[in-house]
């Protein structure tokens, strides 16, 4: 029979390898700060919160004001010119089958499609008319979830 503190030790070294182990893992999944994915990633965090504070204030979660909400219109349409060149798989270049470079032209489509919402979204907060607002912005909700499910892996 083993004493108490051997077992205890072995349950301690037990938890530690665990414990490495994990952090062994969590340690692999950095990515690098400046790579494309990430540059594009923030680059959609930020138009996510601009998307969702606009969105706040049309359903009545935040106070409207117009002034606010113009503001995060701006930083939309901004940001919506971004993050486009940081996706490489969708560079033309004279290696491109024909189905690479038809896969490229729609997204260059889809991103243009977004860059125009995103203006026409800051038109029509400029304007204040809660109307075109609350249509343009649909339209850029659209946009984004039209390109997602094109083009997001998963």
């Amino acid at each position: 029979m083993l004493p108490f503190c051997y077992l205890h030790w072995l349950d301690m070294q037990r938890f530690i390898l665990i414990l490495f182990s994990l952090l062994a893992l969590t340690a692999c999944q950095r990515t690098d700060p400046n790579s494309p994915v990430s540059l594009r990633k923030v680059t959609f965090k930020e138009m996510l919160k601009s998307r969702e504070a606009i969105h706040a204030m049309l359903n009545g979660d935040k106070p409207y004001k117009q002034d606010e909400l113009l503001k995060e219109a701006i930083k939309l349409k901004q940001k919506s010119q971004q993050p486009w060149a940081y996706f490489a798989e969708f560079a033309i270049t004279q290696q491109s089958t024909s189905k690479q470079q038809a896969d490229a032209k729609d997204f260059h489509a889809a991103a243009e499609n977004m860059q125009q919402q995103s203006v026409a979204l800051e038109a029509a907060a400029q304007s204040g008319q809660s109307e075109n607002i609350r249509a343009s912005y649909k339209a850029v909700e659209n946009a984004c979830i039209r390109c997602h499910q094109q083009f997001r892996p998963g």
